[in-house]
């Protein structure tokens, strides 16, 4: 009787936390997918007439990875720079905003717009002009003398954000979002581990077959939830197939996390190698790559399917979809 109780109390603790990141997480794929389309319109009405404008000489279209880009003294470049890894040298001029992560930019002529760093280096040599601010996120900047800065250098490297990241169109450490992913993979690896044990195992063995009953689920579950709401007498019945949805997200992230954790804490540090730090460091690296303007989306929502289509085959982890290739180390 007291183990019966228990695993009631422990059912609906997992039932509410799952329901309480549900709506963080549906709240964090507006905010992303808001992110990534909200520059993108903006920067195409801010530059629609740009192209026939005799100042412009190029106009910037898409993010820049990997790459050394080069604005001339005698050119224009009309658009919103985002870099990934990536060098700037600008010698002419750039009226847009310059978004770098990780990437180093080094300005001797002319931007209108703000300054957005998360890592690296920003320069501003003599005689430079910056129609905006200069935002840290982790980066560092460096104004030599005879600069004009028209706006303000603010360092937010210690800003944190409250709530799930991706909501505004500005970045934000996902501190919340790492704490709660934390707690439910500890919850879930602690509780029952077997469960995401086997859905782990089948998203790793039946990868494409898990992915595409994932893309299905997904697109298929709003149909029904519309047709049983429409039928007002089984609304509770749509309810308990929304929170169904939300757990079985949530397991199977889960178990993607700890697939990646594995990989990395292998790579990384085998000695500690524990269940609880694979599945910890696997769902912190996911969160932090969700959180990236223009791939992150798709990290999260590749990840959230693969991990979906897993649970539903593996019949929410209760048993193997097929034959593994290895032992399970339970």
């Amino acid at each position: 009787m007291q183990k019966a109780g228990r695993r009631q109390w422990q059912t609906l603790v997992l039932l509410a936390l799952a329901l309480v990141l549900g709506t963080g997480l549906l709240i964090q794929g507006v905010g992303l997918l808001m992110a990534w389309v909200g520059p993108v319109g903006s920067a195409t009405s801010k530059h629609s007439s740009d192209p026939g404008s005799p100042q412009c000489t190029a106009i910037q279209h898409g993010p820049v990875f990997g790459q050394t880009l080069i604005v001339n003294e005698q050119e224009v470049l009309c658009g919103d720079l985002t870099l990934f890894g990536s060098s700037l040298h600008v010698r002419g001029q750039v009226q847009g905003t310059i978004l770098a992560f990780g990437s180093n930019i080094d300005i001797a002529g002319n931007v209108r717009g703000d300054v957005n760093l998360y890592g690296g280096v920003a320069t501003f040599r003599n005689h430079s002009h910056l129609q905006g601010n200069i935002n840290l996120y982790g980066g560092s900047e460096r104004l030599e003398k005879g600069i004009r800065l028209d706006g303000t250098v603010n360092d937010r490297s210690q800003r944190i954000s409250f709530w799930l990241p991706g909501v505004g169109a500005v970045f934000a450490f996902p501190f919340w979002s790492m704490v709660i992913w934390g707690v439910l993979g500890a919850v879930f690896i602690s509780l029952l581990p077997e469960h995401v044990m086997f859905v782990r195992a089948t998203a790793a063995y039946k990868m494409r077959r898990s992915l595409l009953v994932g893309l299905l689920s997904l697109l298929l579950a709003p149909v029904v939830l519309i047709v049983l709401i429409a039928l007002i007498i089984p609304v509770p019945l749509a309810i308990l197939i929304a929170i169904g949805l939300i757990a079985a997200w949530t397991l199977g992230t889960i178990a993607i996390g700890w697939l990646v954790g594995e990989s990395i804490m292998r790579a990384i540090a085998p000695r500690l190698n524990t269940r609880l730090a694979q599945v910890t460091v696997g769902l912190t690296a996911l969160v932090l790559v969700g959180s990236l303007p223009y791939i992150g989306w798709i990290v999260s929502l590749g990840a959230g399917l693969l991990g979906l289509g897993a649970v539903f085959l593996s019949r929410f982890g209760t048993r193997l979809y097929g034959q593994p290739r290895h032992p399970l180390p339970l």
